[in-house]
């Protein structure tokens, strides 16, 4: 029974492990031999012919620790995420689960509407502007009752509201720059224009929303950028 179980146990470590398996064989002579570590793997001897093994065990030489590189994050921040805006940074590391999953509740693109709220109030849930608009998504008051949002104030609350109100933009306007213009201007603007309103923020405001959004899509997928 004995030797069928560490037969096994040797075969897994070959499969898995090809250069640890043989050390894992090998007999201990002495007790400054007692314990081997490599590839992630201690093996120990153990009472009775048994041999203890340990995953996870990753040791290094001294030496060898000023070596070591941290890969780098799957997701690097989209460009509009200046480096030295730490304050920014970390408020959209906080929140940026929850928009990613209220775009995903309410089918949006992805990555518009991390875009939108970086625009509307750099992912500050205190932000208030002079027209009164409030919190991440800076919900007005009547659009905030009409969402259902209670507190703007409020993070997630207020990311629900503004993912809802951005879905029904979408489906009244049917593209996304007019969406986005509406957001900023109000539906009756552009309804009334067919157009992006030539007022003094909205072109500006969909221009920066577009291109923040362009950046957010190129971090998540750089290969689709790279022409």
């Amino acid at each position: 029974m004995i030797g069928s179980l560490r037969c096994a146990v040797l075969a897994a470590l070959t499969l898995a492990f090809p250069n640890t398996a043989l050390a894992a064989e090998t007999p201990l002579a002495s007790e400054a031999d007692n314990a081997s570590s490599s590839a992630g793997v201690r093996t120990e001897a153990g009472q009775d012919g048994f041999a203890l093994v340990t995953f996870g065990a990753w040791t290094r030489p001294e030496a060898d620790r000023q070596n070591i590189r941290l890969q780098p994050m799957a997701e690097r921040p989209p460009s509009f995420v200046r480096a030295n805006d730490k304050a920014d940074r970390f408020r959209r590391a906080i929140y940026l689960l929850h928009v990613a999953a209220a775009e995903r509740q309410y089918a949006l693109p992805p990555g518009l509407l991390d875009a939108l709220i970086w625009t509307e109030s750099r992912y500050n849930p205190l932000a208030l502007s002079k027209a009164g608009a409030a919190g991440l998504g800076q919900l007005m008051p009547r659009t905030a009752q009409a969402l259902g949002v209670g507190n703007r104030y409020d993070p997630l609350t207020n990311i629900a509201g503004a993912a809802r109100y951005l879905r029904t933009l979408l489906d009244r306007f049917g593209m996304v720059h007019l969406a986005i213009a509406a957001y900023n201007a109000g539906p009756g603007a552009v309804a009334r224009s067919g157009r992006i309103p030539m007022n003094g923020e909205t072109p500006s405001y969909v221009r920066d929303v577009l291109r923040n959004w362009r950046s957010s899509l190129r971090a998540r997928w750089p290969d689709m950028f790279a022409i």
